[in-house]
C-alpha cells in the first residue's frame, strides 16, 4: 500500500534526476468465480495444469478451543475500566489457554495422515499444523482440483477449484487451510525511477551518528535538504519541506509528537515486509538524521528471494519507507523487519512468527489487497492471528489502502501504465487486512504548511467492510460515518466494521523523503503506507513512555482511542476518497466533522494521545462502607421501585434507582450492596447486575429454574445517574425483588473492611454458636453473638460479613437476617423449599449487644450455619473498597483463569492468581460472585485465601446438575484465592465486583 499516485521524480545525489515515483498498494490474485474462495488474478490466462508431483507447503489452522472465550478475553484486556485491562497473555501462553485441545490436535493429525499428508509439529500458537504434500496429494485429501494460470508479468501458479473439504469431526475442528493457492498474494507497485545514475556526493562532517537518548526528534541534514531543493533542472521542480514533503521533525511538530518527554527505554516495533531491502538505504537515512536505531532483519522460512530493485520492480522501496519513517519519529525504538516470501502461505506465516515471538508490541503493516480479492482462507487465518496479537498486547497498525472507497481500483501498473478494466474495480470495497477489527486501520490526508490546511487524500482507503462486524456497543458505538450501508449484512447486535480508524499524511504530493538505491538517491514517497508507520511510531512512543511502561503496552487500542476526547485528534473535515475508473461519484465518502469513512477520527494530536493511552490505570476512588438495616427498594410483584406489577420479560432490563432510597444517600455513593431475589419464573434464566449507563458485561449474579425462588447478595457499582441495571437473561419472565443492606461511599463516616476467616461461628447441627443440636423452629430466631467470634473483635466492629446456609428444612421458608435490637424488616436473605440446602452471603450491622438475629420465617424447622468472612470497623486498621468490573476472572468451562477446560474435581484445589501487577496487585480482599454449574453430584464449594489451611466453611451448596451462585468476599494471600469442591466435579465461574486495598 504505498503511493497511489504518480509523483514528480526525486533526484540522485548531485542534482541529476533520481527517484521519480510514488508507492502503490500491493496487488494480488483476483477472484475466480465458483472456486471455493480461491482467487485468481487480473491478466491471468490458462497455463495448463499444475504438475501433480509439485510439492505444496500448507498450513492447516485449527479452531481455538473456545472462540467466544477468546473474544471476551480480548475485549477485557483492551477495554479501559476492565479489571483485566492490559493484563495480557505472555509469550507462549496463548497455546495453553486458547490453543486447540491436545485431543483435538491428535484427532486432526490422524485424520490428515490417514489421507496421506505429511504433518509437522504443532506450531507455537497451538493452532497451526504445517503440512507437506503434492498437488495430487492435496487434490485427493481435500476434495478439490487445481487449474494452472500464467499472469501478465509471466508468473505462473495454480488455484484450487473448490474449498477444502473435511469429514466428520475434522470439519468442526479445522478453521482453514492456507497455501493451496500458489499465485502471488501481495505485490507492492511503484512507478519507475527514471533517469540519473550518478552516485551521491560526500556528505562531509554531517554524517556523524549521534545516539538519541532524550526523545529528541532528529532534524534532516542540510545536504539532503539542498539536494531535494535543487533548482537547476527545469524538468524536475525543487522540493521543499512542509510544502512538497514532510521531514520527520516538521511532521512531528505538526502532529505534536516531537521531543518526547518522560522516556526511559525504547520500544520494539516490527515492520512486516514481503520483500528484501537494502541496509544501505537505512544507513543513509540514519546518517542524515544522526540516529542510531537498531534495525534487524528476521527472515521467515528463508525469506524473500526477489532482489532489491528500486528502478524496476520497486522491490525494497516499501520497506525503506516504513523503516525510515519510524526511525525519524521514534528515534529510540528498535526495529525488527520480518521478511517473508510473497505467497499466501508465507505471508500468513510471517504474521504468525511476529505474534508467536511476541518481541515487538507494535507491528507496522503496509501490504494489503482489496477485501473481496483476498482468499477467504487467508482472511480467516490472518484475522485469527490479529486476535491473538491483541490478546498478547500487540498493536497491529495497517495502511488502509490507496484506492479510496473502491479498494479494487488499480489506476496504474508497475510501469505507470493505466490498468484495463478489471472485475470489481468500481465496487465499494475496503482493503484487507485493514478490514479486520483487530487492527488499527490508517487512512490518508493531504497536508501543506500545517494541520490547519489538511484535507482528505483521494486515495485514502475507507468505507464499510463486507466480511467483518463489530459489536453494536463495541468501540465504534455511536460512530457511523456518512454514507454507511450494511454491506456486511450485519447480524443482530452488530454493525459492519468501518474504516479507517485514523489517518496521516499519505498524498505523495506532500509525502515522505526517503533514501533509496543503495543510499545513493533521495526521493519523496506517499500512500497510506507512509501514514501507517507514523501511527506505529506514535504508539511506539506511547509504549516507551514511563507511564505505559508501568502499566503495560497499549495493545489493541480501539476501545481506548475511541474513548479519547476529540482534542486528541486533528479532525479532517474536507475532501473525499472517491476513486473510480469511470470517474463517477458512486464511491464517494465525504469527510466531515467527527468520525468519517475517509479519515476516521482524524490525524493525531500525539502528546495527548500518548497521555490518554498511558495514563495510569488508576484504581477507582477509595470508598468506605455503611451498613443498613435491610429495606426493600424493588418488588415487581407490587410495583415497588418499578411502575406496574407485571413480571420482568426475558432479555429485558430493570433500571433501578438506588441513590436516595432505602437509607442510601443521594450523592457520594460508589456501589451498593443488595439482596436480589428472582421468583415466580416461567422458565430458566439468570440475572446480570451492572452499573447503569455502561455496557452489559458477561458476568452473572444469580441463576434460576422454572418456578424457583432464588436470592443472592449483590455488590454492584452505581452508574453516573445513581442507578443500576438488572438484566434478566433468558426468554422467560421473572419477578425481581431487591433489599438494600448497605452502600459504599467516598464521604467521611463510613467503615473500613478487615478480612478474616473464613471461620464457622454457627452450626445448629453441631451446637456451634448455640446450645443444643435441635433445629430452629418455625417462626423462631437465633440470636447469634458475632462480637468476639470468628476473628471479629469484641469491640469496635460495626458490621459483619457472613455466609449463612439453611439446610434440612422441613418445609418451604425464608431467612430474615437483621441486627439485634432493630425491628425485624420485611426483607429476605435466603429462600428454600423442603429438603433444600441454600447458602447466601449476608452483610449485617452488629447490634449494640454484639449480636445479629437470624429469623426462620417458615413454618417448619431448619438448621442454620454461619461462617465469618470479615467485618467492618470505624477504626483505621481496615481496608478501603474500590469498585471494579463486573468482569469475569475465572471460568473453567472456557479455560479463563485456568490452564484447561476441565471442571474442578472434588477434593482438589483450584488457585486463581489475582496478582495482575496492577489493579489487584495490592488487594487485601476481593468481592467475587461465584457460580457453580454442571455438578455431577451434590456438594459444596469453599473459597478461602491461598496459602492458608482449608477452613471448616462453605460458600455454595448444590444438588446434582444445579447451577447456583453466591457472593463471596474473600481475603487475599499471596495474590491468590483458592477454590475447593468436596465431591464429584463442577465447573466454577468467578466474576469480580470490587476489591479492598
Amino acid at each position: 500500500m504505498g503511493c497511489g499516485r504518480r509523483r514528480r521524480p526525486g533526484r540522485q545525489r548531485g542534482g541529476r534526476p533520481g527517484f521519480g515515483r510514488t508507492r502503490r498498494r500491493g496487488e494480488g490474485p483476483r477472484p475466480a468465480a465458483g472456486r471455493g474462495g480461491a482467487q485468481g488474478a487480473e491478466g491471468r490466462g490458462p497455463y495448463g495444469g499444475p504438475v501433480p508431483g509439485e510439492t505444496l507447503d500448507l498450513s492447516v489452522v485449527l479452531e481455538p478451543r473456545d472462540p467466544a472465550a477468546l473474544e471476551r478475553f480480548v475485549a477485557e484486556v483492551s477495554t479501559p475500566g476492565s479489571p483485566r485491562y492490559r493484563q495480557y497473555l505472555g509469550t507462549g501462553e496463548f497455546a495453553k489457554v486458547f490453543g486447540a485441545e491436545p485431543e483435538t490436535v491428535r484427532t486432526v493429525r490422524a485424520g490428515l495422515e490417514a489421507k496421506g499428508l505429511a504433518v509437522g509439529e504443532l506450531e507455537a500458537d497451538g493452532l497451526t499444523l504445517p503440512v507437506r504434500t503434492t498437488v495430487a496429494g492435496a487434490a485427493k485429501a481435500f476434495g478439490t482440483e487445481f487449474d494452472g494460470y500464467k499472469l501478465k508479468d509471466g508468473t505462473t501458479g495454480h488455484l484450487n477449484t473448490a474449498a477444502p473439504a473435511f469429514d466428520g469431526r475434522l470439519a468442526g475442528e479445522v478453521r482453514t487451510v492456507v497455501g493451496l493457492n500458489t499465485l502471488d498474494s501481495l505485490k507492492p507497485r511503484n512507478t519507475g525511477v527514471k533517469g540519473g545514475n550518478r552516485k551521491k556526493e560526500s556528505a562531509g562532517d554531517t554524517g556523524v551518528l549521534r545516539p538519541r537518548l532524550t526523545g529528541t526528534t532528529p532534524a534532516m541534514c542540510q545536504d539532503v535538504k539542498d539536494y531535494l531543493a535543487y533548482a537547476g533542472d527545469p524538468e524536475f521542480p525543487p522540493l521543499y519541506d512542509t510544502k512538497d514533503y514532510w521531514s520527520a521533525r516538521s511532521l512531528a511538530a505538526q502532529y505534536n509528537m516531537a521531543n518526547q518527554p518522560n522516556v526511559q527505554t525504547g520500544a520494539t516495533i516490527a515492520v512486516y515486509a514481503l520483500e528484501n531491502y537494502d541496509p544501505k538505504d537505512i544507513a543513509e537515512y540514519q546518517r542524515c538524521h544522526g540516529t542510531r536505531v537498531p534495525v534487524t532483519a528476521v527472515r521467515v522460512n528463508g525469506g524473500p528471494t526477489e532482489p532489491v530493485d528500486p528502478f524496476g520492480s520497486g522491490a525494497g522501496l516499501e520497506t525503506a519507507l516504513d523503516v525510515q519513517t519510524i526511525i525519524g519519529l521514534a528515534p529510540q525504538s528498535k526495529i525488527l523487519v520480518y521478511q517473508g516470501k510473497n505467497t499466501w502461505n508465507d505471508a500468513t506465516a510471517t504474521y504468525n512468527q511476529i505474534v508467536n515471538e511476541n518481541r515487538a508490541k507494535v507491528v507496522s503493516v503496509s501490504w494489503g489487497l482489496c477485501e473481496v480479492h483476498t482468499p477467504a482462507d487467508v482472511r480467516s487465518a490472518q484475522n485469527l492471528i490479529f486476535q491473538r496479537a491483541a490478546a498478547q498486547g500487540q498493536t497491529v497498525v495497517v495502511a488502509s489502502g490507496d484506492s479510496g472507497s473502491t479498494g479494487c481500483y488499480l489506476p496504474v501498473d508497475a510501469q505507470g501504465t493505466p490498468h484495463p478494466q478489471v472485475p470489481d474495480q468500481d465496487q465499494l470495497v475496503v482493503d484487507f487486512p485493514s478490514a479486520s477489527p483487530y487492527v488499527l486501520a490508517v487512512g490518508g490526508t493531504t497536508m501543506q504548511t500545517s494541520v490547519t490546511g489538511q484535507t482528505t487524500w483521494s486515495g485514502s482507503g475507507g468505507g464499510v467492510a463486507r466480511g467483518y462486524t463489530v459489536p453494536q456497543q463495541g468501540f465504534q458505538a455511536g460512530r457511523t460515518g456518512a454514507g454507511y450501508s450494511d454491506l456486511c449484512a450485519a447480524p443482530a447486535d452488530t454493525t459492519c466494521r468501518q474504516l479507517p480508524d485514523v489517518a496521516g499524511v499519505a498524498d505523495p504530493a506532500t509525502g515522505y523523503p526517503i533514501a533509496f538505491g543503495g543510499g545513493q538517491y533521495w526521493g519523496v514517497m506517499g500512500g497510506t503506507s507512509g501514514a501507517a508507520p507514523v501511527w506505529s511510531a506514535l504508539l511506539g512512543q506511547a509504549n516507551q513512555d514511563l507511564a505505559c511502561q508501568a502499566n503495560g503496552p497499549v495493545g489493541d487500542v480501539h476501545q481506548a482511542l475511541y474513548q479519547l476526547p476529540a482534542t486528541a485528534f486533528r479532525d479532517v473535515t474536507t475532501g473525499n476518497n472517491n476513486l473510480t475508473a469511470s470517474g463517477n461519484s458512486s464511491g464517494l465518502y465525504q469527510a466531515g466533522a467527527g468520525f468519517d469513512l475517509a479519515t476516521g477520527l482524524g490525524t493525531p494530536n500525539g502528546r495527548e494521545i500518548v497521555t490518554g493511552l498511558c495514563k495510569a490505570v488508576a484504581p477507582s476512588p477509595e470508598s468506605t462502607f455503611a451498613a443498613l438495616t435491610p429495606a426493600r427498594i424493588l418488588d415487581t410483584r407490587y410495583g415497588i421501585g418499578r411502575a406496574g406489577t407485571s413480571p420482568v420479560a426475558g432479555k429485558s432490563t430493570v433500571k433501578l434507582k438506588v441513590t436516595g432510597v432505602g437509607g442510601v444517600p443521594a450523592f457520594g455513593v460508589s456501589a451498593v450492596v443488595m439482596n436480589v431475589t428472582a421468583t415466580a419464573s416461567t422458565g430458566p434464566g439468570f440475572l446480570i447486575a451492572y452499573p447503569s449507563g455502561t455496557t452489559r458485561p458477561d458476568s452473572s449474579n444469580l441463576n434460576w429454574l422454572k418456578g424457583e425462588t432464588v436470592p443472592n447478595l449483590v455488590t454492584v457499582p452505581v452508574g453516573k445517574d445513581g442507578s443500576v441495571d438488572l438484566y434478566v437473561a433468558g426468554s422467560a419472565t421473572s419477578h425481581l425483588i431487591a433489599d438494600i443492606s448497605g452502600y459504599y461511599t467516598s464521604e467521611a463516616g463510613g467503615s473500613t473492611y478487615v478480612p478474616t476467616g473464613p471461620a464457622r461461628i454457627l452450626d445448629t447441627r453441631s451446637a456451634i454458636g448455640r446450645a443444643g443440636t435441635s433445629p430452629v423452629a418455625g417462626k423462631g430466631t437465633v440470636s447469634l453473638t458475632v462480637a468476639g467470634a470468628g476473628g471479629v473483635p469484641a469491640t469496635g466492629a460495626t458490621a459483619v460479613v457472613l455466609n449463612v446456609t439453611a439446610t434440612a428444612p422441613q418445609s418451604a421458608g425464608h431467612l430474615i437476617a437483621y441486627p439485634s435490637g432493630a425491628t425485624r424488616p420485611g426483607s429476605s436473605n435466603i429462600n428454600w423449599l423442603a429438603g433444600q440446602t441454600r447458602p447466601n452471603a449476608v452483610v449485617l450491622p452488629i447490634g449494640p449487644d454484639g449480636k445479629v438475629n437470624l429469623y426462620n420465617a417458615g413454618n417448619g424447622t431448619v438448621h442454620f450455619i454461619a461462617d465469618v468472612f470479615g467485618y467492618y470497623t470505624a477504626g483505621a486498621e481496615g481496608s478501603t473498597f474500590h469498585t471494579a468490573g463486573p468482569a469475569r476472572l475465572l471460568d473453567t468451562r472456557y479455560a479463563l483463569g485456568t490452564s484447561g477446560t476441565a471442571p474442578l474435581k472434588g477434593g482438589t484445589q483450584l488457585t486463581l492468581n489475582l496478582n495482575d501487577g496492577h489493579t489487584l496487585a495490592k488487594a487485601k480482599a476481593v468481592v467475587l460472585n461465584v457460580t457453580v454449574t454442571a455438578p455431577t453430584t451434590g456438594g459444596f464449594l469453599t473459597v478461602w485465601p491461598d496459602g492458608t489451611a482449608l477452613p471448616n466453611a462453605s460458600n455454595l451448596n448444590w444438588t446434582t446438575g444445579q447451577t447456583t451462585a453466591n457472593l463471596v468476599t474473600v481475603p487475599v494471600v499471596n495474590g491468590k484465592v483458592a477454590f475447593r469442591a468436596n465431591y464429584g466435579t463442577v465447573h466454577v465461574i468467578a466474576d469480580l465486583f470490587g476489591y479492598y486495598s
